[in-house]
């Protein structure tokens, strides 16, 4: 007895090209459910700041009062940046300005670099590399790059 081989050559293809097609389709579909399923953990990392700023939850906002009673408040956006933003001398705040760096910590304020100048003071961070990085206000309202501190976190 003969079989005609081209008969059962498709037929067995195709039901290996569906079997793949469903199989693709499931796993298309379950990466989909775990996206939307993670999707609200996302969101929940992220909460809203006064002035309309989006940031990282877990870092917080981070206060400082300054010399003549006018406050000035840091955050780690959402791109991880450091962003602030001032009250200016009628009281109002500011728009938000991103300060640059890379940090994966809350923002400390110190004034050890100050020398007694309560103008001047500084950010520490930790950034992706788990080094703490300074940037430093000068009395002026300038500021330094970031730049590491001798010592790893």
């Amino acid at each position: 007895m003969v079989h005609d081989h081209r008969r059962t050559a498709p037929q067995r293809g195709t039901a290996i090209s569906t079997n793949r097609i469903k199989a693709g389709v499931l796993a298309a579909a379950t990466v989909a459910g775990l996206a939307l399923a993670t999707a609200p953990a996302d969101a929940a990392d992220h909460c809203k700041a006064g002035g309309g700023a989006v940031y990282i939850c877990q870092y917080g906002v981070t206060k400082h009062k300054l010399p003549d009673g006018g406050k000035q408040q840091f955050l780690v956006g959402t791109d991880n940046a450091v962003w602030t933003r001032w009250t200016d001398s009628d009281g109002d705040w500011t728009h938000w300005s991103s300060m640059g760096g890379t940090a994966r910590s809350s923002i400390v304020v110190i004034d050890r670099f100050s020398a007694g100048d309560p103008w001047q003071f500084s950010l520490s961070v930790e950034g992706n590399d788990g080094w703490r990085f300074v940037k430093t206000r000068h009395h002026d309202g300038s500021w330094t790059d970031w730049f590491p501190m001798p010592d790893p976190v």
